[in-house]
């Protein structure tokens, strides 16, 4: 048995399981909640990271999925919001943020006028620049502990659970189709 500061919450829970069903594996259970605190801590870290350059993840997703998209940097509402995975009501209120920080312009659409995309503003791209060298480097200080094949491997298996994931639940959500 782990001593408490070497264990962690999954070891705890597969232990508890364990003791409480000992004829049940719960091994699925404990591989994907490894990869979800993976998740969780690796955001918490993404997060503190922007917080003391005073932005958020939640403004670096969407500055990001703009600089991402090259020149002139701007998608419409309902393509932004595919991309960083958020209701259009919540990117609508992000971009209400960002618009008023100077980091992005709702602009019109000549072949439709109903539509207003959203572009960076100068400042903008110099923002989104700066904060994803600093989420790439805050990235590449954890996955510094593997070694490149370890990575690739980590990519692939990742990605094929994904799949299977998607291919087997229900889409519900618009990111999920």
């Amino acid at each position: 048995m782990l001593s408490g500061m070497d264990s962690n919450p999954i070891d705890q829970m597969t232990q508890a399981w364990g003791r409480e069903l000992p004829d049940l594996d719960t091994s699925p259970m404990a591989t994907l909640a490894q990869v979800n605190r993976l998740s969780l801590l690796v955001n918490r870290r993404i997060e503190q990271a922007l917080t003391s350059v005073g932005s958020s993840l939640a403004e670096f997703d969407v500055l990001s999925a703009l600089r991402r998209q090259g020149a002139p940097y701007m998608l419409k509402p309902s393509e932004l919001s595919k991309r960083v995975m958020l209701s259009p009501s919540g990117m609508t209120h992000r971009v209400s943020l960002l618009e008023a920080a100077a980091l992005v312009e709702r602009r019109v659409d000549p072949s439709n006028r109903r539509i207003l995309p959203v572009a960076l503003t100068s400042e903008g791209i110099e923002v989104a620049e700066r904060l994803v060298r600093l989420v790439v480097k805050e990235e590449a200080e954890i996955l510094a502990a593997l070694t490149l094949p370890q990575r690739s491997t980590l990519d692939r298996l990742v990605g094929r659970l994904a799949k299977v994931a998607l291919e087997t639940g229900e889409k519900g959500e618009w990111w999920e189709k």
